[in-house]
């Protein structure tokens, strides 16, 4: 049968995404993980997990011999693992390009000598730096971190390897990401839903009317399978994945603040401090694209969504 390859597949987004596909696929899963964020107990702790349905290697993509051992078999790679924090790649660009562009090409090297079908490769709006409102596909990037520019160049050498060696690939510009199993990240929903359940007093950087087009796991998780399912006309193909509304991080605070509240949880007064460098001020995407090549089509509102993982983290996270 044929296998699926998910890197990063104990983390935020993998166990998410695994959860997605074993309701639809009768495959195999191979997980690659090196446990820096995610845990085995995280991939195991999903509601569907099965040893039958799913392996796990602990192992690193900047290894070559665990990209080897994980890819055997595995028909579709779905490549999650990444560097992922913008203020670490300013401070360590090298350990970031390391592991986003060196991991990247072992994982794409493999691929070409597997005849892999498909390789989906996780991106990120960060390529894009500060745009004129919305952003898509055909806009020039200019990254304002190191961050950004590891991940221009996976999809650079996505679509390289699909030049050269005819290996199709599928790059996708996440948008930002929240849901539940949110365990270890830092990302702004779940770290204000973190910090007032511990009782500590959020912090905005900036004036907080900085906007950000939040697209929950079940829909990230949907791009990813359709992204390995669909026919595509293009050895490469390039997706902006996100819901198309941009909302402010002090209108995201205002409904945490109201939802948190009405289960009974006392919500301090958001405390803003100093902005931070390299960050992009406004973010949202046209999804036209993806909605017409991939079929995709976000189905959880920002309303929903974040009832679905303020009721995952005060019944699972606790």
């Amino acid at each position: 049968m044929a296998r699926f390859l998910v890197t990063g597949g104990c983390g935020f987004i993998g166990t998410n995404l695994i959860e997605y596909l074993l309701e639809r696929i009768d495959e195999r899963i191979m997980v690659l993980d090196n446990f820096s964020e995610g845990k085995k107990e995280y991939l195991k702790g999903i509601d569907n997990y099965s040893d039958e349905r799913i392996s796990l290697i602990k192992g690193d993509v900047r290894k070559k011999e665990d990209v080897k051992a994980a890819m055997e078999n595995c028909e579709y790679v779905i490549h999650l693992a990444a560097q992922t924090d913008v203020m670490d790649s300013i401070k360590k660009p090298k350990e970031d390009a390391d592991i986003n562009i060196m991991g990247t090409i072992n994982l794409l090297n493999e691929s070409v000598d597997r005849n892999v079908k498909r390789f989906v490769f996780a991106s990120s709006a960060a390529p894009l730096g500060e745009q004129k409102m919305p952003i898509h596909e055909n806009k020039v990037p200019r990254p304002l971190a190191p961050y950004g520019a590891s991940k221009l160049a996976g999809e650079g050498y996505c679509s390289a390897y699909a030049g050269s060696f005819g290996l199709k690939s599928v790059a996708l510009r996440f948008s930002n990401v929240y849901g539940p199993k949110s365990w270890h990240k830092g990302s702004v929903v779940a770290k204000f839903i973190k910090q007032i359940i511990e009782g500590e007093t959020p912090k905005i950087f900036g004036d907080g009317d900085q906007t950000r087009d939040f697209i929950h796991t079940k829909d990230i998780s949907q791009a990813l399978y359709l992204s390995c399912t669909e026919k595509l006309d293009k050895d490469f193909e390039l997706f902006q994945i996100a819901t198309g509304e941009e909302t402010t991080i002090n209108d995201l605070y205002s409904m945490l603040k109201k939802k948190l509240e009405d289960k009974g949880l006392d919500v301090p007064k958001v405390n803003h401090i100093e902005e931070r460098d390299g960050e992009i001020y406004r973010n949202y995407a046209d999804i036209s694209k993806a909605k017409r090549e991939l079929d995709y089509n976000p189905e959880v509102t920002l309303d929903e969504g974040l009832d679905d993982i303020i009721d995952w983290f005060l019944n699972d996270y606790l």
